[in-house]
Order: structure tokens, then C-alpha cells, then sequence
């Protein structure tokens, strides 16, 4: 049986199914990280729907949820309204997440969703499309270099003022 894979921008009506997905798939990244306050604060403030509804709101942000046999198995947000360390001057959009629930990882959901950020940047003319991903989330940065993204650049990702951790920043140019 052939999974049917789709991808549509995400509404208002939304906001409910990305608050449970980016629960979700958060838990799963960071459970080898174990529980604790911090953490859990952060997906509390990250994941209310209050902020997700700000989020969709948001004129330079935009929702995409994937599907897999009409079951919602993924999300992405892309973000026009910040700029990475070493990407000064460029006309850059920024994939802030790209999450896909670990039981659907190897359906291709999460590279049809990279496909359709690729097409939204070439039909709206970015220079570079750029992303912050976890050091030790080696699956994750495996995922982006098949993609084409090259690590450029290192950040602290900040949870709460007494958690930090360490990021890359990757990109991927665009070529006219």
C-alpha cells in the first residue's frame, strides 16, 4: 500500500493540530535530553495555543502541515522577519521548524515538506534559505545536508536564561 502524501498551508483552524504536533515531536527530539522544568516551560510557552495563534497571525510567518493518508504528521514555519549571523545582505527566509513526528520519519513526509520551503523560496526569490538545528540532533542535521544545507555558522539556542545549548546554523543558496 503507497502512503498518499499532502501538504497545505495552515489555517486559523489549525492551531490546535500544530500546538499537538509540536508538542509531540518536541518530546521526541529532546527525550534523550530527559525531563525537567526547563523544558517543559518552554514547550508550555513555545506550543499554548495563545502563541500559536500568534504565530499563524503573524504577517511574516507561515504554517505548512503535512499529511500522510489525511493523519497530520508534520509541520514546518517559515519566517521572513529574522537574519542569521553571516547572512547580512541577503534576501533570506528562515525555516524556524520543520518538525515530523518520529513514527513517520522515513515516509518522505519531511522531504516533500523541505521540497515545498525550497519552491515557496524560489517563487518568492530568497538569495538563501537558512535554519538553526541542534548540535547533537545528528539525524536532523543528516536530514538538511541531504537537502543541500551546509553548516555556516554556530549560535546558543536559549530555552530559559539557565538553559542554553549549542546550534548550527545551515543554509541552502539559491541559484537564478
Amino acid at each position: 500500500m503507497s502512503n498518499n502524501i499532502y501538504i497545505r498551508k495552515a489555517e486559523m483552524q489549525d492551531c490546535g493540530t500544530i500546538v499537538d504536533l509540536g508538542r509531540r515531536t518536541f518530546a521526541e527530539t529532546y527525550a534523550e535530553v530527559g525531563a525537567n522544568e526547563a523544558l517543559e516551560a518552554y514547550v508550555r510557552q513555545k506550543f499554548s495555543p495563545e502563541k500559536i495563534e500568534e504565530e499563524i497571525r503573524n504577517p511574516f510567518a507561515r504554517f505548512y502541515i503535512g499529511f500522510v493518508n489525511d493523519v497530520a504528521v508534520a509541520f514546518t514555519k517559515l519566517r521572513n522577519d529574522r537574519k542569521a549571523k553571516g547572512l547580512e545582505g541577503k534576501n533570506a527566509v528562515e525555516i524556524e521548524r520543520i518538525y515530523v513526528l518520529k513514527e513517520y520519519q522515513g515516509f518522505k513526509v519531511g522531504k516533500e515538506m523541505m521540497e515545498k520551503c525550497k519552491q515557496l523560496a524560489i517563487s518568492e526569490k530568497y538569495d538563501t534559505i537558512w535554519l538553526q538545528v541542534w548540535q547533537h540532533n545528528s539525524k536532523a542535521i543528516r536530514f538538511y545536508q541531504k537537502a543541500g544545507f551546509v553548516v555556516f555558522e554556530t549560535a546558543v539556542f536559549n530555552f530559559t536564561p539557565a538553559m542554553q545549548q549549542d546550534d548550527f546554523l545551515m543554509r541552502y543558496d539559491l541559484y537564478y
